[in-house]
């Protein structure tokens, strides 16, 4: 139970205090989660991910309770079993979305609205995701067997499905094209 405790100490003093080079203190990390609903949902996730890597039957089954309840308050749904490193930093919570099949290295930037999921048709999944990767607003990574390299940007509104090499910045080209009104093309719509 204290390695435990231990473990989650570090993810908070790392996520929520600024990091390691900074003193713990209860205090500031109690001052922070009531300041900051992105500090407060750190804090109970990290709890709920330590608990669940525990042996203990009775420890996982409140790591998964705490985790459902989270999910529903803070509208960010990250699995439990998705290994994510140190440094998680999430901009909004609202509408994230995470696979318990990810494994997530350290630095992990994520915006609002984004998904990281599988299809579901293959028997193994393989969604591996470097360190120092971004995730921009509303994107998209879904796919079975994928692999981001290390310092990756997923720019805004972009749909992955296929492996990216490390340092690289991948984005979805957009057209935006106007055409003239036509009455005509819209039938009943127009009444």
């Amino acid at each position: 139970m204290i390695s435990l405790l231990r473990q989650a100490m570090r993810f908070w003093h790392i996520e929520i205090l600024g990091g390691l080079d900074r003193s713990f203190s209860w205090k500031r990390l109690y001052l922070k989660c009531r300041r900051s609903n992105r500090s407060s949902y750190l804090f109970w996730f990290r709890l709920a991910y330590v608990l669940n890597t525990s042996r203990s039957k009775f420890l996982r089954r409140r790591a998964k309770l705490l985790n459902e309840k989270i999910s529903r308050t803070y509208n960010v749904e990250i699995m439990l079993g998705a290994e994510i490193g140190e440094g998680l930093w999430i901009a909004h919570l609202s509408g994230i979305v995470i696979t318990c099949y990810a494994v997530i290295g350290k630095d992990f930037r994520i915006w609002q609205g984004c998904t990281i999921g599988v299809k579901g048709n293959a028997e193994t999944v393989r969604l591996i995701i470097g360190d120092g990767v971004r995730v921009q607003a509303h994107a998209c990574i879904i796919s079975d067997d994928i692999q981001l390299g290390d310092n990756v940007v997923v720019g805004a509104c972009s749909f992955v499905n296929k492996s990216i090499p490390s340092n690289t910045v991948f984005y979805n080209r957009r057209i935006s094209e106007s055409v003239p009104y036509d009455e005509s093309l819209l039938g009943r719509l127009q009444k």
